[in-house]
């Protein structure tokens, strides 16, 4: 189960992370045998379901490496009745190549024994980033 709390916890920890671009500090969130889904895999080659806390750090790793000034924000989320999962709206800023770049999109995340058991990535492939004015 999730509470209220603990998701907006989890968010500002992965917002710390993504900001120092030191995954491991998310590290305790997952349960060591989760489940991540995202369309980015096509872009990298990677298969659809990638499974463990390594695979999947070193997969969202992989996406940031060529990212400066993240700033990640959990914008909207809402769980479910029963605490099983959270969908959180998410505000991601980089700069990439001296642009600075949002990227929206929806995480869903569920849980086993309080930990991140899968999260999935959701957002239209198809659409541009939006470029913001002014430094990070």
């Amino acid at each position: 189960m999730i509470s209220e709390p603990a998701l907006v916890a989890q968010e500002e920890r992965f917002a710390r992370a993504f900001a120092a671009g030191d995954l491991s500090l998310a590290r305790a969130l997952y349960d060591p045998h989760v489940v991540y889904v995202s369309p980015t895999v096509r872009l990298f080659g990677w298969p659809a379901r990638i499974e463990g806390v390594e695979r999947t750090l070193d997969f969202i790793a992989l996406t940031i490496r060529h990212l400066e000034a993240i700033a990640y924000r959990a914008v909207e989320w809402a769980i479910v009745p029963a605490g099983q999962a959270a969908f959180v709206r998410i505000q991601f800023d980089f700069t990439r190549a001296g642009r600075r770049l949002r990227s929206d999109y929806v995480v869903v995340y569920r849980y086993r024994d309080g930990l991140i058991a899968q999260q999935e990535l959701y957002y239209d492939p198809s659409s541009q980033l939006k470029e913001l004015d002014g430094p990070p």
